[in-house]
């Protein structure tokens, strides 16, 4: 399957059983959620995948009490996506293969992506800022996945190919 930058994409099943990682939002039991923004990591060949949430006000309490807190609050970005707002959470991202993207955000019969490019190369920056940090070893929240456990993981599969 081709992605493509700025559209959202599934993950299938057997990535979250593969990686075992309590903190992954794993798919729900009936439907394909949560959806996912893919950033290609160049040096290693990997997609990282930014979690979306639909929890609007959640997201926008702890933004402002950030900014309050003269916090930054690049882990965390709140967009629309067909009419709707959809929270990027950069803080719970990951790596995968593509192997593992299962399917392509599709909704009424179209590709649920972001049609700005600006907007795209924005938050591709924000990922890009956000990978660094996690190789760095900042903890976003205490209930962040171990992406580079699951980047060693990946990488590994990607080598035995």
């Amino acid at each position: 399957m081709k992605i493509t930058a700025g559209h959202f994409y599934f993950v299938a099943d057997s990535f979250f059983e593969k990686v075992k990682d309590p903190y992954l939002k794993i798919n729900y039991e009936y439907s394909y959620r949560p959806h996912y923004f893919p950033f290609a990591d160049k040096n290693t060949g990997l997609l990282w995948l930014v979690p979306c949430s639909s929890k609007i006000e959640k997201f926008e309490k702890i933004i402002a009490k950030k900014k309050a807190q003269h916090k930054p609050v690049d882990a965390i970005k709140i967009i629309t996506l067909f009419g709707d707002k959809t929270v990027l959470l950069f803080q719970d991202m990951f790596p995968v293969t593509e192997a593992y993207i299962s399917n392509e955000y599709i909704k009424g019969g179209h590709s649920v992506k972001i049609a700005d490019p600006n907007t795209v190369a924005m938050l591709e920056k924000t990922a890009s800022k956000i990978v660094r940090m996690i190789h760095k070893g900042v903890k976003f929240t205490p209930t962040q996945p171990d992406a580079i456990r699951i980047e060693r993981l990946m990488l590994e599969e990607l080598n035995h190919k």
